[in-house]
């Protein structure tokens, strides 16, 4: 392992001017910026790593973040947690991460990461009891532990960081109604996740702005359950008026629509359109590919432990309200066309 000494040697400086230089002390001493790019650069050739347990011995502090995440099987859970990876890099921070499905693991998973003296917890699509809602609000307070999450439910203030979920079905409506479609449904996820609730909401505020007549664009709802979305779907094409449009909350469920209307032998896209979400990996596993968003995770997960650090290193005791809003951009592919005449 590479030391401060080390590097002094090399470098015929004192262990004292090396550790400024990489303690950002170095100005205070005098030191010239030319010395401290030799440093940094011979640190960086030699490998040399910051001792993370002597930095927290010195200051005090755990420097530990926590993340707690029922996603890190999704394609997009995951590419959320490479962006919090990302945004640790060059810091003095570490993550511990608890993976957990269901109140108990959740509840488990925040003693766990508290026991480790994290200065921060980042939270991913959690969507809680009311009892495990107040349980975590009250032991992140008692604690001192900054709060950050995306795609969760909690009731109490701390900094969110989400994808601009109505942009992004703004996008999609405005693409279908470009596109002819008046009669357009949506099947959503459930009724306590903060994806679907905004989706939902989105769907319904753009079908006043594009002026479509809410009795011939139904919502309903799947628990992101794929049979259930098949069952939602088959009620919504056996229809007599059937939508000739369906949005769905996620591209899972724009797949199971798909198998429906393979079953009931509608073409896609020539009689019926279907749109997803989150540009998930089955979206171009399907016959036709599905026209979807792109959510984007990295930058969701950057931008969340970059607030947390933030919120950690201004001692912030009122979170900001409301959230940060990472845009999304569309995807068009094979399963939208024009609206089928008569």
């Amino acid at each position: 392992m590479i030391r401060i000494k080390d590097i002094a040697e090399e470098l015929g400086l004192s262990r004292v001017t090396v550790s400024a230089i990489l303690n950002d002390r170095y100005k205070k001493l005098g030191i010239s910026d030319k010395t401290a790019e030799r440093v940094r650069a011979s640190a960086e050739s030699m490998g040399y790593l910051p001792d993370q347990n002597a930095l927290s011995m010195k200051n005090g502090r755990s420097m530990t973040l926590g993340m707690i995440s029922s996603a890190l099987s999704e394609g997009w859970g995951a590419k959320i947690l490479i962006g919090a990876l990302s945004a640790i890099k060059n810091t003095p921070y570490s993550l511990r991460i608890e993976a957990v499905q269901g109140a108990d693991e959740e509840k488990k998973g925040l003693e766990s990461l508290l026991g480790s003296r994290i200065e921060g917890l980042f939270c991913c699509n959690i969507n809680p009891t009311p009892e495990t809602d107040a349980f975590f609000k009250t032991a992140t307070e008692r604690y001192g532990v900054a709060v950050a999450s995306t795609n969760c439910a909690f009731s109490f203030p701390h900094r969110r960081v989400e994808s601009d979920n109505a942009k992004a079905q703004e996008l999609l409506m405005r693409h279908l109604v470009d596109l002819g479609h008046t009669r357009i449904a949506h099947i959503g996820g459930d009724q306590i996740s903060e994806a679907s609730r905004e989706r939902a909401e989105a769907f319904r505020a753009c079908l006043q702005s594009f002026g479509l007549d809410p009795t011939h664009c139904p919502i309903l709802l799947s628990d992101w359950e794929s049979e259930k979305a098949r069952e939602q779907a088959l009620t919504l094409l056996q229809a007599v008026d059937r939508p000739t449009a369906i949005t769905c909350a996620n591209d899972t469920i724009a797949a199971s629509v798909l198998q429906v209307a393979q079953a009931l032998k509608i073409p896609v896209p020539e009689a019926l359109s279907v749109v997803g979400m989150s540009n998930e990996r089955i979206s171009t596993l399907t016959t036709p590919h599905i026209t979807t968003v792109d959510l984007p995770g990295e930058a969701i997960g950057h931008a969340g432990i970059t607030a947390l650090i933030e919120a950690i290193e201004n001692r912030e005791t009122h979170p900001k309200q409301g959230a940060e809003r990472i845009n999304c951009s569309t995807i068009l592919r094979e399963s939208t066309g024009p609206a089928a005449q008569g």
